[in-house]
């Protein structure tokens, strides 16, 4: 063999290799992005249940006269009192993440609260959606259910000349005015979380009537 025929035969080997190495490169990142964002669509879909179960579980019944459902803008709960917001600001409110919480009749989830917060250290922070809940001795107490969350943005629907109009939490009074928006108004509530693991992302949007 000449050596023309070597280098030649050197360098289709080398561009072979090469070849297969990007290869195995592009199939390990898609088999990773597969598996981040099925993690994601799995965390997302728990959460956005148990907020619906929450949120339907606070609408009236047969036994009870209503309920009460309270949202905030760029707030987390207080760990001490019942229903109480804690406004955030800069980074620690998660891209302006709003919590909410529902009240209601039912002697087995009376209360119900979630909100994000960062968790971990450094490289490791992450947000995780917390739910508050009341135990057995009447104390506040917060349960991760699933990190990974960059924000949760809450709007809600009021019927406005037949149509659907949406608008933030801050919006909205506690008490009934002729000025102002209340709770008894509202028909929807309408569910943003962001998600992201590494360089993935996955937005999860889910709308809530009311009865």
């Amino acid at each position: 063999m000449s050596l023309i025929e070597l280098m030649t035969s050197c360098m289709i080997s080398s561009s072979l290799v090469l070849s297969m190495s990007q290869s195995s490169i592009q199939i390990y990142q898609a088999f990773e992005k597969q598996q981040s964002m099925s993690l994601l669509q799995a965390e997302g879909l728990q959460a956005l249940q148990m907020i619906g179960q929450a949120i339907h579980g606070a609408q009236p019944t047969k036994s009870t006269q209503g309920f009460r459902l309270m949202a905030k803008d760029s707030a987390s709960m207080s760990n001490t009192q019942v229903g109480e917001f804690q406004i955030r600001k800069g980074a620690s409110s998660l891209d302006g993440s709003d919590a909410f919480y529902t009240r209601h009749d039912s002697k087995e989830k009376p209360y119900q609260a979630f909100f994000v917060q960062q968790q971990g250290y450094g490289n490791q922070r992450d947000g995780a959606l917390y739910l508050q809940t009341k135990n057995k001795k009447g104390a506040l107490q917060n349960d991760a259910l699933i990190g990974h969350v960059q924000s949760l943005q809450i709007q809600v629907g009021i019927t406005e000349l037949g149509q659907m109009k949406w608008h933030e939490p801050f919006m909205i009074q506690e008490r009934a005015s002729k000025k102002h928006l209340h709770w008894q108004e509202v028909k929807a509530i309408k569910i943003h979380l962001k998600l992201q693991k590494g360089q993935h992302q996955l937005d999860l949007r889910k709308i809530y009537a009311l009865r």
